[in-house]
């Protein structure tokens, strides 16, 4: 499998997609922190472009960590969004 390169699979790009909308879902209920969306919306972006950056994956890592220590998660949401992100990571986000 061509580990680089942007996604064109339709089932990794919805994975993708929905990875994004649950995780902004999660950070800005209420959709009132237009920088973080923005944030995430990049990283978004990067993901479909070239889903197997470790750098991104890092990144998501940190900010996932930096969520339940905000209080914004719990550890379990926190573990099952860390979860979803390696297999996606390791599988070019395909089930």
């Amino acid at each position: 499998m061509n580990k680089s390169g942007p996604l064109t699979e339709p089932v990794a790009i919805a994975a993708v997609n929905q990875y994004f909308d649950d995780l902004i879902a999660l950070a800005d209920p209420g959709a009132v922190l237009p920088h973080l969306r923005a944030e995430l919306e990049d990283y978004r972006a990067r993901t479909l472009k070239d889903p197997c950056l470790m750098e991104q994956l890092n990144y998501l890592r940190g900010f996932l960590s930096g969520l339940t220590a905000a209080g914004i998660q719990t550890f379990e949401q926190a573990e099952e969004l860390k979860l979803r992100l390696e297999r996606g990571h390791d599988s070019r986000w395909l089930p």
